[in-house]
């Protein structure tokens, strides 16, 4: 049996906003990806942090 009231247009509205944001965490992630493979290979410790580039 189906839900009544305005629960069900809640969770229409959720689900699409929901749908949405995963979305554009996806293509965002999928972008620092290819930034990341665009940058030589370098170690963790190789690159350096902002906190290093302020200090010097």
């Amino acid at each position: 049996m189906p839900r009544r009231g305005h629960s069900t247009t809640i969770g229409k509205f959720a689900k699409l906003y929901q749908n949405r944001r995963a979305s554009e965490v996806r293509v965002l992630g999928e972008m620092l990806r290819r930034e990341q493979h665009k940058q030589p290979n370098q170690g963790p410790e190789a690159r350096a942090t902002r906190e290093d580039v302020e200090a010097r």
